[in-house]
């Protein structure tokens, strides 16, 4: 399954500390808004910091040398 977008194959480190940077400011943004009770829209910015942060990992693992390339 192919989750990453072609992007991230031609500058993979580049689109890795993307994933990275924006995964930071979702998971300070989700502290912030669980600190004013804000559940929901924490719960919505935690789980996409989850998701980039697994995608930022997709990444590392195909652009990473003596990865197997399916």
């Amino acid at each position: 399954m192919k989750l990453n977008l072609a992007w991230d194959y031609r500058r993979p480190r580049r689109a890795i500390t993307i994933r990275l940077v924006v995964s930071a400011w979702l998971i300070l943004l989700t502290v912030i808004l669980l600190a004013n009770g804000y559940w929901g829209w924490a719960l919505l910015t935690g789980a996409g910091a989850v998701a980039n942060l697994g995608l930022a990992w997709l990444a590392y693992r195909r652009a990473s040398p003596g990865s197997v390339h399916h």
